[in-house]
């Protein structure tokens, strides 16, 4: 009786709608009203106390549970039966276009027998969508009844926090790949030798490429925000015995063990949170950090460039340049459209804009939004080459900047640094990468300085690797850097002859030589004079003659310079020998090995 008394005036408050829905012919909308009334009607019927005289009558406790299981049954198949509709339309339009083609019943029947299964499947997958009320329901159910997300890809956190969890994201254009943040933030995917090498050998190279070409390279890594927030993490990820993550693994190894110039964007952003608690700095759903969280990020990375490059004359950045603009009533729509969560009930997110004061370093900056630095799409311009030939890139301009140009190499949490930049570069670039190095950009435009980040998520990834061109500059420039870590120094006379029946072959011995630190890189000089030009091949063996490593190098007329680079594993001798075919006569000059650590033994 209460559940019909409830129902009647819930479809008595949408009447006009019921009335406007049978009129247009919608009844899968109908039956979604109706049944959401009823669903709504029975709970509230179920909570309501018995009058004092039904409650002793034993006769209706059956009744009552009949009415709960009819609840259950109700809840379980509500959804399937409000969507009657769209099934008998789907099942009729399936049939229809099996069958449209065929000449006799038999066909028809048989065709439908082996395909209706798999067209049918197809079908819904591409058309069918629940109405919104059940994926909301669904969501709010398991976020706030059971404290399960709905979507593998987010963890849900404390407070209205919530973190990214795993599955596919995507990684740039056209590149989408899976990514397992809670082992990593449980330390169950640490990184091996072998990677820690590739990462120091990728940015080493990116840094003397660059350097050939007169332009420096800053490295920044971003943690994501269970690094900044892991207090509003679950209780179940908060495990004070997990092992190393990834990121501090990469943070300490960049910072010890590579020569570059590094940023690790943990700290400061620790201390700023610290500092105060409000705002934060990161958006509690979305996983990107906010506009304040970002300045700090830029702040960051302009200290760094002061320290490291004094002659840009570069200012530091100040809060109190900018007014903070704060919207505290408002929800990350795209976010809880991916969670299920209906925006109306969680705006309890705060949106903040920065906007520059006049007088400021900001007044003289072509592109800064009227409105402040927020969420807008950065404006392009084309960048020429000296052939001739044009690129489309973003790019914000501000004559009065002290560095002539910045580019800005990243993800979308550098993205949205891109506006700050504008009070140091006069051109900022910036180019959204992270499994490749856009060398052609190069070719359009020649920066003081590039900037790359990269979010703790991709570096989940296998480690990055470079174009071809980059190990010349980088075996060259590692070598010419390390005079002071000499191994050891062969002539001439020190090489060891002999001959096939159309190639010399030299070969030079290694031996005592310490085995390789984990984080070390050994480059060696091959002085080689050719008699004509050709090709020459190296190869390295242990002492249990295993060859670890080869490579073909070309070979002019006259002296050659050589740089090779040592494998990891304990190399005994090197073998120089023309590629056969080649015409390659050659006599080496000299030998030199060296090291990027100290070496204590020294020949």
């Amino acid at each position: 009786m209460y559940a019909i008394l409830v129902a009647l005036f819930f479809l008595a408050c949408i009447h006009q709608k019921l009335t406007a829905d049978i009129d247009a012919g919608k009844w899968q909308n109908v039956l979604t009203r109706v049944g959401l009334s009823g669903i709504i009607s029975f709970f509230l019927a179920w909570r309501l106390e018995f009058p004092a005289q039904l409650s002793l009558n034993k006769s209706l406790k059956p009744l009552l549970g009949f009415g709960i299981s009819t609840l259950f049954l109700v809840v379980i198949f509500f959804p399937l039966v409000s969507q009657t509709s769209f099934l008998a339309k789907s099942v009729k339009e399936v049939v229809h276009n099996i069958v449209k083609d065929q000449n006799s019943k038999f066909e028809n029947f048989s065709i439908l027998l082996k395909k209706f299964p798999q067209t049918y499947s197809e079908y819904t997958t591409k058309k069918f969508v629940l109405p919104k009320s059940f994926i909301h329901l669904n969501a709010l159910v398991k976020v706030y009844g059971l404290g399960l997300s709905p979507n593998n890809n987010v963890a849900v956190g404390k407070t209205g926090f919530y973190f990214e969890g795993f599955g596919a994201n995507r990684v740039e254009k056209g590149i989408v790949e899976n990514f397992d943040n809670i082992a990593d933030y449980m330390g169950q995917i640490p990184f091996s030798a072998g990677e820690l090498r590739q990462w120091k050998k990728a940015l080493e190279e990116r840094k003397y490429w660059l350097k050939e070409q007169g332009v420096e390279y800053v490295f920044v890594l971003v943690p994501t925000k269970a690094f900044v927030y892991p207090e509003k993490l679950p209780n179940n990820l908060q495990n004070r015995n997990k092992g190393e993550t990834r990121y501090d693994q990469l943070s300490r190894f960049l910072d010890t063990s590579v020569d570059v110039h590094f940023i690790n964007m943990l700290p400061p952003l620790l201390s700023a949170k610290k500092e105060k608690n409000y705002p934060l700095l990161f958006y509690k759903t979305d996983f990107h950090w906010n506009f304040y969280g970002a300045f700090v990020a830029y702040q960051t990375i302009i200290d760094k460039l002061r320290e490291k490059f004094p002659q840009f004359n570069l200012v530091h950045p100040d809060i109190s340049e900018f007014e903070l603009l704060i919207d505290e009533h408002w929800a990350h729509r795209r976010f809880m459209n991916m969670v299920g969560l209906p925006e109306s009930l969680h705006k309890n997110e705060h949106y903040i804009k920065m906007l520059p004061k006049v007088g400021g370093r900001y007044d003289e900056a072509h592109d800064i939004p009227s409105a402040g630095i927020f969420d807008v799409i950065l404006p392009k311009r084309s960048i020429v080459g000296i052939d001739g030939k044009a690129m489309d890139i973003s790019l914000i301009l501000n004559p009065k900047a002290p560095i002539r140009s910045i580019l800005l190499l990243g993800d979308s949490f550098l993205e949205k640094c891109v506006y700050f930049f504008s009070a140091d570069g006069q051109r900022v670039l910036n180019y959204r990468t992270i499994v490749n190095f856009p060398e052609e950009i190069l070719q359009y435009e020649k920066p003081d300085i590039v900037i790359q980040e990269i979010l703790n998520m991709f570096i989940l990834r296998p480690p990055p690797q470079n174009p071809l061109g980059f190990s010349t500059a980088y075996l060259k420039g590692k070598f010419l850097d390390n005079a002071e870590h000499k191994i050891c120094t062969r002539s001439s006379n020190d090489f060891f002859s002999r001959r096939n029946s159309k190639n010399s072959i030299f070969e030079i011995q290694l031996p005592n030589i310490p085995d390789m630190a984990v984080a070390e890189v050994r480059i060696a000089k091959v002085a080689l004079r050719a008699v004509q030009a050709g090709k020459l091949e190296v190869q390295m063996y242990s002492s249990d003659n295993i060859l670890y490593k080869k490579s073909q190098h070309d070979l002019v007329t006259g002296l050659n310079d050589l740089y090779v680079e040592l494998p990891a594993e304990p190399i005994a001798r090197i073998v120089f020998s023309g590629v056969e075919g080649s015409g390659s006569l050659f006599i080496p000059v000299v030998f030199e090995l060296r090291s990027d650590h100290a070496i204590e033994t020294t020949q």
